[in-house]
């Protein structure tokens, strides 16, 4: 790290960035970091998160540090911790948040009502 810090390299530390963010700043962080011309360490606990934002991830397991690709992260996440199901509707959930705000900050409550039933009924499959 001292080296880096002493190189004048661009770099970003980031340590689960994702938390206590709404859908918007979340959405406003990942173009932030796409659109981000550097080298970015991040620490995240947030699967779609990264899945979304970075290129590889750094696996430490057994005192080793390996890199995978975004691919067999991926298949690993789905084998070990998650069916297929579960992150759909963690998908659906975001989309659905989305649309919330929106509908919200469009004073269309009616919409909102009905969109908060949907996330309901998506959070309690969860």
């Amino acid at each position: 790290m001292a080296k880096v810090s002493a190189s004048n390299a661009s770099m970003l530390l980031l340590d689960e960035p994702t938390s206590h963010l709404d859908t918007y700043s979340q959405i406003a962080l990942e173009k932030a970091i796409e659109n981000y011309n550097g080298a970015i360490l991040m620490i995240s606990h947030d699967y779609n998160f990264i899945v979304n934002c970075m290129d590889y991830v750094l696996i430490i397991e057994n005192k080793t540090i390996r890199k995978m690709s975004m691919r067999k992260f991926r298949q690993m996440i789905y084998a070990k911790h998650f069916d297929k199901d579960y992150l759909e509707i963690e998908q659906k959930k975001k989309s659905v948040e989305t649309e919330i705000a929106l509908a919200l900050k469009n004073t269309d409550f009616e919409l909102a009502k009905t969109l908060s039933k949907k996330l309901e009924d998506l959070i309690k499959l969860l």
